[in-house]
């Protein structure tokens, strides 16, 4: 129906001045959800500086040559705007349209939580959870293939450092007298590492070589990886594979990468300023270095260290390229705001070595914690983190799925677990889930389909609207990669419901069943189309949509 408005605007123009050349996909056509009308379009203020004429005039040359068999009316509004008002068979044709969504032959690879292997994964992991998982499914509802993937940095200091907390653990504990410090505490350190030394007992009667220590710490990520993914798993989220960093490196991706950046003049040897690693790192001799300065960033990169091994930057290069050479056409990464810096340096980098690569990161910003109206401090090195399986424990897997991503993703979000807990329309997704059980309860009283007019009030028309809106948001969600569009969507469809059903308390005539139980055969295929909308987007969600309640 829009893209026949269209052309018939067009040709209203078209009677007034033949040579006049119109884009008709940059006409402007959008729906309104108030008594103003059903559809606008801001065409005449489009077209006024090209006419030379103001836009009431050309709203009334259109309106004069305007018709469409699916428009009942269209008048002027406001300073040039002219607003449309649908028919009954307007109505009808909103909600029996289908968006067409054909298999895509791309190959999408989405990259999220990849927390650091050093403790549990935690409150601000299941954002970047959620957003990833949800992107993921967005991603396959429009026709995609998707990989999802988790990486694992398992070198570099943290791994040192963590290994160093569960030595001093375990020294602690068994009175052992082990030269380690603590760097990271909290309960699962000591259960982690009490588990090592159960494992590894025998190796702690002398003194522990540096293999031994790689096998003690191996241990110990492998054990909190697979904790983070049992932990996902019990939300619906799973992944395809899982890419550690030690894989990477034995890989030849960053050697081959090299001479490309040192061929086009991108790498050179020398020192660094103060190093922003660790303080322990010492710049006396050469290292080679990126010119992440040439492409917006504010220094050079080190892309190996003193020993002449690759740096974290380095080892991220490979690992991408590592992704293009396994088949993929497009890289999503979704990342802690804190990586917003590292953005230009790797995306300069990679676009140096593979001019072709489609390469985007959906950033998502921090979560806090509220409860009884107050911010709760955490802190993963001070052992106060709050972990996700109590969480998920507390409020459920659809308030944890439906709310991590009903804020837009580079947003702060505190989340209020007070309001999560509410059964009541205060909560989106409680309100959400009642809409679903209540068509459903609907349906399945039901006794005969009849052939009936029904009564088009404004809450009935808005319904309508708002259905046949699902196909905008999901062409504006994809778009932007922004989730929470679809969260908010379903948030205002369910309004929508709810508004029409407390509409006809007062109005029998508005009521989905007559005093038979009966129903109009126009009320059963919109209560349909509601609930496939409905569950579709849920779906997206990775929520089971509700029938009783």
């Amino acid at each position: 129906m829009f893209k026949s408005i269209k052309e018939n605007l067009k040709k209203a123009l078209l009677i007034y001045k033949k040579d006049l050349n119109i884009d008709e996909d940059s006409i402007q056509l959008e729906l309104l959800f108030d008594e103003k009308g059903d559809l606008t379009t801001n065409i005449c203020m489009q077209y006024a500086k090209l006419l030379s004429m103001s836009p009431k005039k050309i709203a009334e040359i259109i309106l004069k040559n305007f018709t469409h068999p699916l428009v009942e009316k269209s008048e002027l509004a406001g300073p040039g705007f002219i607003n449309f008002f649908l028919s009954e068979k307007g109505f009808d044709d909103l909600i029996s349209f289908q968006e067409d969504r054909p298999i895509k032959s791309k190959f999408l690879n989405i990259e999220f939580v990849s927390a650091n292997p050093t403790g549990p994964l935690h409150l601000a992991h299941g954002r970047g959870a959620v957003v990833g998982d949800v992107l993921s499914n967005l991603y396959e509802f429009n026709g995609y293939k998707v990989n999802r993937e988790y990486y694992v940095n398992n070198t570099g200091n943290q791994i040192n450092e963590f290994l160093s907390s569960l030595l001093f653990s375990i020294s602690e504990k068994y009175n052992l007298s082990l030269p380690f410090k603590q760097f990271y505490k909290g309960d699962y350190i000591k259960e982690i590492a009490d588990s090592c030394y159960q494992e590894f007992k025998v190796l702690f009667k002398a003194d522990l070589s540096d293999d031994q220590k790689i096998q003690i710490v191996d241990f110990a990520i492998k054990n909190l990886v697979a904790r983070s993914l049992s932990v996902l798993k019990s939300t619906n989220i799973n992944f395809n594979s899982i890419i550690y960093e030690t894989e990477i490196m034995q890989k030849d991706h960053f050697s081959k990468a090299l001479s490309i950046l040192k061929e086009n003049n991108l790498v050179y040897e020398g020192k660094l300023q103060q190093p922003k690693d660790y303080d322990q790192t010492k710049k006396d001799n050469n290292i080679l270095i990126f010119r992440s300065s040439q492409f917006g960033d504010d220094e050079d990169r080190a892309l190996t260290k003193n020993d002449g091994t690759p740096t974290y930057f380095a080892n991220d290069i490979a690992y991408h390229l590592d992704k293009v050479h396994r088949g993929f056409d497009i890289l999503i990464n979704i990342w802690g705001a804190d990586h917003l810096g590292y953005l230009t340096r790797l995306k300069s980098a990679l676009t140096s070595v593979h001019k072709e690569i489609d390469f985007k990161v959906v950033f998502c910003q921090i979560v806090n914690l509220k409860r009884d109206n107050v911010i709760q401090k955490l802190s993963k090195r001070e052992g106060t983190i709050f972990e996700l399986d109590i969480l998920i424990n507390e409020i459920g897997v659809d308030n944890f799925r439906y709310f991590m991503c009903y804020r837009k993703n580079d947003t702060h979000m505190d989340l209020d677990i007070d309001l999560i807990k509410k059964e009541n329309k205060e909560n989106p997704i409680y309100y959400i889930q009642y809409a679903s059980a209540r068509s459903h309860s609907v349906l399945s009283k039901k006794n005969e389909i009849i052939k009936k007019s029904i009564v088009w009030s404004p809450e009935l028309k808005i319904l309508y609207k708002k259905i046949f809106q699902w196909n905008e948001v999901i062409q504006q969600a994809s778009n932007r990669n922004e989730v929470h569009l679809i969260a908010h969507y379903l948030e205002s469809l369910a309004s929508s419901f709810h508004s029409y059903w407390s509409a006809s308390k007062d109005r029998p005539e508005l009521r989905f069943l007559d005093n038979d139980k009966n129903i109009t055969s126009k009320t059963e295929f919109l209560l349909n189309r509601f609930q496939h909308t409905l569950n579709e987007g849920l779906g997206i969600l990775g929520i089971k949509p509700k029938t009783e309640m």
